[in-house]
């Protein structure tokens, strides 16, 4: 009873370990948009604004707005910056990377002068809706744990000779290299280790490169030229690489036999999934507008690979074990969202623009056939929570150019009152007209969001989170054709 207890907790430790956990329900739920220059410049505040290609990402009504054929496309250069501290050690890593995030083409057809409908317009778009690319790095002395504490804590009153088989990833490595030894004292056998339960150097480096986009079809129409409707069917699309490297080592002068270890995990996950939305805009007077938008649970389908790399150094030995390659499918369910928006128009000056959007994260669930995730989604629930994310934008007219400024706070997914892992953004930008047919968008977007994790469960013994910081500089260029 006690082995299928703990392959069950082993089981689940594994799967969590990799991307079927909760901190990856949320940053496959979490959408920043980085579409158009011009919902860029805007702060993405473009639920009540419409005749953008991003603008259909948030409320499909928006493309009801458009009068012409057009074509878009959009060039971006991201710089992510993230410093981390731990145990009072700071250390910084950052990664630039240039990209196509949007590509669009919206078709209308006039239908009538006078008749209720008057334009209808279909659209297809491709919009980048988050980036995982980035470098992190964390380093400190621990004074009170080792990550091999919380391993031993999972394998107490085990056999060794099932390690490899219901621990193949980290503790039969960690075992094969020494790390894990059998011990003995008057109290008979019991499980130890050679590296020293706290007084150590920890650090992890994480390396990731991947996207999640969003490939929207949609269908629009015009009434009166005051009520805009619209419906898309959003192919989504999220793909993630990278390795994260856990490492340990003695402080310099301590007297251990124990040198360093370090326990590598290179993961790749790819998903496909589809949701709908759909919204409506409505010019209530000729100075106010109001938008809605519905945004369904978006369904996955994910093929995850895997595989560990254990290395350890004791007394000046070095030994090596690399876990099997593994793979698992598994359904990830993302939470729907309610977009609520307004603009004002200020006379033939410009506009403002405000967008609400309301979605929870713990709603986010797995799910798999061969496997029963209720533990993990539980797990879920309770640690993430309700949260309202706030856009707000504005445009300028300047001669025949547009000047453009945006702000956005994200909510923490922890829940509303909390402000662990709140984002908040800065933008601005310009639009220059190069012909009556085509337009030249740039743009420039400010990121700074904080949170806190740590790198292993230390139970009793205690170990300090790290806060991370991040900083992100995103530069756009948007294209913009009519004909």
């Amino acid at each position: 009873m006690k082995r299928t207890l703990t392959t069950i907790i082993a089981l689940l430790f594994v799967i969590t370990a990799f991307a079927q956990g909760t901190d990856d329900a949320c940053l496959f739920s979490q959408t920043y948009y980085q579409g158009t220059a011009k919902a860029l410049g805007m702060g993405n505040a473009m639920g009540a604004v419409g005749g953008d290609m991003t603008s259909v990402c948030i409320n499909p009504a928006g493309m009801g707005i458009y009068r012409r054929t057009e074509f878009t496309t959009t060039l971006s250069l991201m710089d992510n910056y993230l410093s981390s501290t731990y145990y009072e050690t700071t250390n910084g890593a950052n990664r630039m990377r240039l990209s196509i995030p949007n590509l669009g083409y919206v078709g209308t057809k006039q239908r009538s002068n006078y008749r209720p409908l008057r334009y209808t317009q279909f659209g297809i778009g491709l919009t980048r809706t988050n980036d995982f690319n980035m470098n992190t790095f964390s380093k400190g002395i621990n004074p009170t744990s080792s990550k091999i504490d919380s391993y031993l804590d999972r394998i107490n009153g085990y056999s060794p000779d099932y390690f490899h088989d219901d621990f193949p990833y980290d503790i039969y490595p960690a075992w094969s290299t020494y790390l894990i030894d059998l011990y003995e004292d008057d109290m008979g056998e019991y499980f130890g280790s050679p590296v020293p339960q706290g007084n150590i150097w920890q650090g992890q480096e994480s390396e990731f490169k991947g996207r999640s986009e969003s490939w929207t079809f949609a269908g629009s129409a015009n009434y009166y030229d005051r009520l805009f409707v619209g419906m898309s069917v959003d192919l989504a699309h999220i793909k993630r690489w990278g390795a994260r490297t856990f490492q340990e080592s003695r402080v310099e002068g301590t007297d251990t036999e124990f040198n360093q270890w370090h326990y590598r995990e290179d993961l790749s996950s790819t998903g496909w999934g589809v949701n709908m939305k759909a919204g409506l805009i409505f010019h209530a007077t000729h100075w106010l507008r109001l938008g809605a938008a519905f945004h369904s649970p978006t369904l996955y389908s994910f093929d995850e690979t895997w595989q560990t790399e254990t290395e350890s150094q004791i007394l000046g030995i070095t030994r090596k074990s690399l876990s099997p390659e593994s793979s698992y499918e598994y359904t990830f369910i993302s939470p729907l969202k309610w977009v609520g928006s307004m603009a004002f128009v200020v006379g033939n000056q410009g506009m403002i623009s405000l967008d609400a959007e309301y979605t929870n994260y713990g709603a986010a669930r797995f799910k798999a056939s061969d496997y029963d995730y209720s533990a993990v989604n539980d797990d879920i629930k309770g640690t993430y929570g309700k949260t309202f994310n706030f856009r707000l934008g504005s445009e300028w007219l300047l001669g025949k150019s547009y000047l453009r400024l945006g702000a956005a706070y994200y909510g923490s997914p922890f829940g509303l009152g909390e402000t662990g892992g709140s984002v908040k953004k800065a933008s601005c930008g310009i639009s220059v007209s190069v012909t009556d047919d085509t337009t030249f968008d740039f743009a420039y977007e400010l990121t700074y969001g904080k949170s806190y994790h740590t790198l292993y469960d230390a139970g009793a013994l205690g170990i300090e989170p790290v806060t991370q910081k991040q900083i992100k500089n995103l530069i756009a260029a948007t294209l913009k054709v009519r004909f």
